[in-house]
């Protein structure tokens, strides 16, 4: 039976306003890092406060697959 090791995860830095970690996990099985990493970004992205284009109106186009001149 294959054994797994348990990953240990340990704070390398952290800036003093709680703005910046650095964090260490390993050890990870083979293609788990990538896992963990998408996870992380998700959950980062979701949480951080920010502006983005939701919606776009251009004169004259009905709908998202109409061609634009020029």
């Amino acid at each position: 039976m294959m054994e797994i090791e348990k990953p240990r995860i340990e704070l390398i830095e952290k800036s003093e306003d709680n703005t910046y970690g650095r964090i260490v996990v390993e050890p990870l099985e083979r293609g788990y890092g990538t896992t963990l990493g998408n996870s992380m970004r998700r959950v980062l992205l979701s949480s951080l406060p920010g502006a983005a284009v939701t919606s776009i109106k251009i004169e004259g186009v009905q709908h998202e697959f109409s061609t634009i001149p020029g």
